[in-house]
């Protein structure tokens, strides 16, 4: 009898895998080893492996190929890792609720956010949060805007900071107000004596921006192809913090939101509005399907203050 195809096993009557199975998978897909996985779950080695063999005996499927000492997922192992980090997002959000509800002054919270929101706003927010809640932790991860969405919707976050978004079923977007483009150069450069900056004002200047696949880099590029100029990109970054050190340091100019400015302050920036105007929405997004933890509206509460603090037209536009 021939041998089966790599990623297939003997097919056998079939049982709905268990939690515990398939976090002994989990863990084997991050550490790349059974001992590791072992280890990290707090079991033996034997027993993690006699799990991992009842998970391909109950699905039948085969996860993983021995390749010079190392397991190597197969394309149903990477296929099934997507759902199953899904789950342990919602499993994270169900535990989560639990210690909230058992000590309403200590918990987590998780915040996924683009990294003009993430240096901005949210810090200050999350200081206001500590000074009254020092039981309650906060992790932040810095993404673009569509792993945003995907976490929120996973519940690998609580919540999400972004730009403008296709709104979805299954999601929530609250409007956090609406700012213009601006132009930023280094001190004493020859904009300092315009009243704005035009996209032909840019011709002949090393320009720097953001890579077509961030949302904020379509949106310049699509706007340079409406004005009918082409500008060639000399230095590319994927955050506002990134390029406005390097207009600072004289590299060049960019275009930028005005809230990214904020931290770093005008000293040593000419700042000009940037024509046609490029309008730029900021939001929040969390999920539809599960309400926010006590933790989650508490920061949420602090950042919507602090926002609009910094800009009183926000919750307005």
């Amino acid at each position: 009898m021939p041998p089966l195809p790599v990623g297939l096993a003997k097919p056998k009557a079939l049982h709905e895998p268990s939690f515990a199975q398939l976090g002994v998978f989990h863990a084997i897909m991050i550490t790349g080893s059974v001992s590791r996985a072992a280890r990290l779950m707090g079991m033996t080695q034997s027993a993690a492996s006699k799990m991992l063999r009842q998970l391909e005996d109950d699905t039948g499927l085969r996860l993983f190929e021995r390749q010079h000492q190392r397991l190597v997922p197969t394309p149903h192992a990477q296929g099934l890792q997507d759902s199953v980090e899904q789950l342990y997002g919602a499993y994270g959000v169900v535990q989560r609720q639990i210690d909230s509800l058992a000590d309403p002054d200590t918990g987590h919270v998780n915040v996924a956010a683009i990294p003009t929101q993430a240096t901005t706003f949210l810090p200050q927010a999350i200081k206001r949060l500590r000074e009254r809640y020092q039981g309650i932790t906060v992790t932040v991860e810095i993404l673009a805007n569509q792993p945003i969405v995907d976490r929120v919707q996973s519940g690998q976050a609580d919540f999400g900071l972004v730009h403008d978004i296709t709104p979805s079923v299954s999601t929530l977007n609250e409007d956090l107000g609406l700012q213009h483009v601006v132009c930023v150069a280094p001190a004493g450069h020859r904009y300092a004596g315009l009243p704005h900056v035009a996209a032909h004002d840019l011709r002949n200047e090393t320009f720097l921006s953001y890579g077509p696949q961030t949302n904020f880099g379509a949106m310049l590029e699509t706007a340079f192809a409406s004005a009918g100029v082409r500008m060639p990109v000399a230095v590319e970054v994927t955050s506002s913090a990134a390029l406005l050190a390097l207009i600072r340091a004289g590299v060049g100019v960019g275009l930028v939101e005005p809230a990214a400015i904020a931290p770093f302050g005008a000293t040593g920036f000419v700042i000009k509005p940037f024509l046609p105007a490029l309008p730029v929405r900021s939001r929040i997004v969390r999920s539809r399907l599960r309400p926010l933890t006590r933790h989650a509206e508490l920061l949420l509460e602090a950042y919507r203050a602090v926002v609009l603090q910094a800009r009183p037209d926000s919750f307005q536009a």
